[in-house]
């Protein structure tokens, strides 16, 4: 098991520790407060437990106050992997954040970029240090029209690679006008950072 679970522990700044663990009947990711307070975050049985690090729980970022982790549904292709976000200091988990979009690391913009998921017409960006939100519109139906054109599930695979320059977030989408010719059409968002920014 030494081969496919790493014991080694990741410590945040603030001194709290977030690492895994594993015997022969299951296999934990266990947060650790600076107090030495120990949470047990999430774990796999014996018959999963050779799919550590690919199923359930896979890497975590920090962030200012927070910590994001990377959350497989399936061990394999070709579901977007979801995020959830914790609390540094506790380990109390915050939200759902669900597909990404888009996440930066940089710590100036510090944002995670969602499908709103309540109203597919909305981007959701989220500052992992502040945990305020605010939302732009999407080209109105185009995302929705597109995923029933194509019969797709995940509209976040309509997204590339987002960037930020200068404070400015950046990222270019695909969609389809109609099923009949199946052409992809091509836009681009971006969204000034610094109005954001508090």
């Amino acid at each position: 098991m030494n081969e496919i679970i790493s014991c080694e522990k990741t410590i945040f700044k603030n001194g709290a520790k977030i690492y895994r663990e594993f015997n022969c009947d299951s296999s934990w990711v266990i947060f650790e407060s600076e107090s030495k307070k120990k949470k047990i975050l999430f774990s796999l049985d014996k018959d999963l437990i050779e799919l550590t690090g690919r199923l359930g729980f896979a890497n975590w970022i920090e962030y200012k106050n927070s910590f994001i982790v990377e959350y497989h549904n399936v061990s394999g292709c070709c579901d977007p992997y979801e995020f959830k976000l914790f609390d540094k200091t506790s380990g109390k988990k915050i939200a759902e954040l669900g597909r990404e979009i888009y996440h930066s690391e940089n710590q100036k913009y510090p944002y995670f970029v969602t499908i709103d998921n309540k109203n597919s017409n909305f981007l959701s960006f989220l500052n992992l240090n502040t945990n305020k939100i605010f939302k732009i519109n999407l080209p109105n139906g185009k995302i929705e029209n597109t995923l029933k054109i194509t019969n797709g599930i995940f509209s976040e695979t309509l997204f590339d690679e987002g960037q930020i320059i200068n404070g400015v977030f950046e990222i270019k989408y695909k969609y389809m006008e109609n099923g009949k010719d199946k052409k992809w059409l091509f836009g681009k968002i971006t969204v000034d950072l610094k109005k954001y920014v508090s």
